[in-house]
C-alpha cells in the first residue's frame, strides 16, 4: 500500500505530464497534418492530468472559496472579451469566435498550470521536476534527429528552410530547447553521478548542434549562445563573491564547447544565416504597384492600402479603424524605412495606431481582439499583445502573476546579491529570456509546452528565493 501511495502522488502525475509534452506535440502535428484539422487528439488528452491534480488541490485545501472567486474572475473577462470579438467581427478577420476562444483557454490552462505547480512543488520534492525536463528534452532532440535522419522532418519556414521535426512552429520548439537548456545548466554542475552527468551534456551538446545550424530561427541560435554565456558569467560571479578560484579545467571545458559549435556552425553552415539572406533577397522583389518603388509593407497588406486609396474594398471587409490604421501604417513604414520583410515592426505599429483609431475604453480594458485583424496583421509579438489585444484586465489575469514573480527575483537578487549562485542566475535568466522570447519571437506563452517549461522555471525560481531568504 506504501508503494502505491508514493506512485501516485501528484507530483509524479505531473512529472509523467511533462515528460509526454513532446508526445503530446508529435501526435498533435500528426494529427492535423493528416486529417487537416485545428484540433487533434491531443488537445483533449493535455488537459487530463493537470485536471486531475487540480480536482484533487481543490478538495484538499481549504481555500475552496478564494479559487471558485478567481475562477469566476477569468470566466467572466473571457466572456466579455468574447462577446466584444463577436461583434467586431469583419469578413478579414484571421479568426473566428471559436479559434479566439482557443486562445483563452490556452492562456487560461497556464495559469492553472502555474497555480498548480507551486502548490505541487517546493525545495523538498523538486528533484523529480529536474529529472523530467532532462527527460522531456531527450525525447524532444532525440525525435528531432530521428526525423531528419528518416527525411520526414517538416521545414520551419514555407520557403523549405530549416527542419523542426513533428512539431508545429520552429519558434516554439527553439523556445522550448532553449529554456530547457537554461533550466538544466542550472544545476548540470549538481549531479554527483559522472554517468548520468556525461549523458546530460551529450543532450545538451545535441541540442545545442541543432539550434545554432539546422533550424534556422534567431531564437535557437542567438538562444542557445546566451544560455552558454549566460553560465560562464554565472560560474565567474559565482566564485568571485565566494572568494573562490575559478575551476579552469570546466573554464576549459566550457570555452572548448563554444570553440566546437563555432567550427561546426562555420564548416556546417547555419540555416539560420541562410534564412536571413533570403530575407534580405526577397526585400527587394516587393513593389508598391502605386509608386513603382519598393514598398515598406509586406505585399498584401500593399494591395488591401491601395484598395482602401482607390476605395475598392468590398463592404465589411474592413472597419473604418482599421482602414485608418493600415494607412498610418503605411505612411509610418515608409518615414521609418520599415523593411517589407519586418513583418513584426509593421504589426507593431499597426496595432498601436489601432487602438488609438478606436479611442474605446472598453476594448482597452478587455482587448480588441487577436485574430480580429487579416492574417499578417496578427501579432505575433506575444507579450505586447497581451497589453492591447487582450486588454489591461486580461494582462493582469494572464501576466502579471509571471511579472510579480521576475521583480521578486530581481528585488532578492539586490538585496542578497552575496547569497546568489549559478542556480539562481541561470533561472533568473530563463524566466527573464521567456518574456524577451514572447515579445521578440511569438507563440511561446501560448504553446502548451513551452509554457510548461516557463512555469518550471518560475517554480524552481521560487523554490531558490524561499532557500535564500532561509
Amino acid at each position: 500500500m506504501e508503494k502505491i501511495k508514493k506512485i501516485i502522488r501528484p507530483e509524479n502525475f505531473l512529472a509523467v505530464f511533462i515528460i509526454i509534452c513532446p508526445i503530446l506535440d508529435i501526435t498533435s502535428f500528426l494529427f492535423r497534418n493528416k486529417f487537416q484539422t485545428n484540433f487533434s487528439i491531443s488537445t483533449f488528452l493535455r488537459p487530463i492530468i493537470p485536471g486531475v491534480v487540480f480536482i484533487y488541490l481543490f478538495f484538499k485545501q481549504k481555500n475552496k472559496g478564494k479559487i471558485s472567486i478567481l475562477c469566476a474572475i477569468y470566466f467572466i473577462y473571457s466572456v466579455m472579451h468574447l462577446l466584444l470579438y463577436k461583434n467586431m467581427m469583419t469578413k478579414c478577420s484571421f479568426g473566428t469566435i471559436i479559434h479566439e476562444a482557443q486562445y483563452l483557454v490556452n492562456y487560461s490552462f497556464m495559469i492553472l498550470n502555474l497555480y498548480i505547480f507551486k502548490q505541487i512543488f517546493d525545495e523538498n520534492n523538486e528533484c523529480i521536476l529536474r529529472k523530467s525536463i532532462i527527460v522531456s528534452l531527450a525525447i524532444y532532440i532525440v525525435s528531432i534527429y530521428i526525423s531528419i535522419l528518416t527525411k520526414t522532418s517538416s521545414t520551419t519556414y514555407i520557403e523549405g528552410i530549416g527542419v523542426k521535426g513533428w512539431f508545429e512552429s520552429g519558434n516554439s520548439v527553439s523556445a522550448i530547447l532553449v529554456l530547457s537548456t537554461f533550466i538544466i545548466m542550472s544545476f548540470i554542475i549538481k549531479i554527483n553521478n559522472r554517468f548520468y552527468r556525461g549523458i546530460t551534456f551529450s543532450i545538451l551538446l545535441l541540442v545545442g548542434i541543432y539550434l545554432m545550424t539546422l533550424i534556422g530561427t534567431r531564437v535557437g541560435l542567438i538562444g542557445f549562445v546566451l544560455g552558454i554565456l549566460c553560465f560562464i558569467v554565472a560560474q565567474i560571479y559565482e566564485r568571485i563573491i565566494a572568494k573562490v578560484k575559478i575551476n579552469k579545467k570546466n573554464f576549459v571545458v566550457l570555452l572548448a564547447v563554444l570553440i566546437l559549435l563555432a567550427v561546426v556552425v562555420i564548416t556546417a553552415g547555419s540555416v539560420t544565416i541562410k534564412r536571413r539572406k533570403h530575407l534580405q533577397n526577397q526585400e527587394n522583389s516587393i513593389i508598391d504597384t502605386s509608386t513603382g518603388k519598393v514598398s515598406h509593407l509586406t505585399g498584401d497588406l500593399t494591395v488591401i492600402r491601395n484598395k482602401i486609396i482607390n476605395n475598392e474594398l468590398e463592404d465589411g471587409f474592413m472597419t473604418e479603424q482599421q482602414k485608418q490604421s493600415i494607412l498610418d501604417l503605411y505612411d509610418l513604414a515608409k518615414k521609418y524605412n520599415v523593411s517589407n520583410t519586418d513583418t513584426r515592426k509593421q504589426q507593431l505599429i499597426y496595432h498601436i495606431m489601432l487602438l488609438k483609431n478606436q479611442k474605446n475604453i472598453v476594448l482597452i480594458l478587455f482587448g480588441n481582439g487577436y485574430l480580429i485583424n487579416t492574417n499578417e496583421l496578427v501579432w505575433e509579438m506575444e507579450f505586447p499583445a497581451f497589453l492591447l489585444n487582450f486588454g489591461l484586465i486580461g494582462f493582469a489575469l494572464y501576466m502579471v502573476p509571471f511579472i510579480i514573480n521576475i521583480i521578486y527575483a530581481l528585488a532578492i537578487f539586490i538585496k542578497k546579491y552575496k547569497l546568489i549562485d549559478t542556480e539562481f542566475i541561470m533561472l533568473f535568466s530563463a524566466v527573464l529570456l521567456s518574456f524577451v522570447l514572447s515579445t521578440l519571437s511569438g507563440y511561446t506563452f501560448f504553446n502548451s509546452s513551452s509554457m510548461i517549461i516557463i512555469i518550471i522555471a518560475n517554480v524552481l525560481l521560487r523554490n531558490k528565493i524561499e532557500k535564500i531568504k532561509g
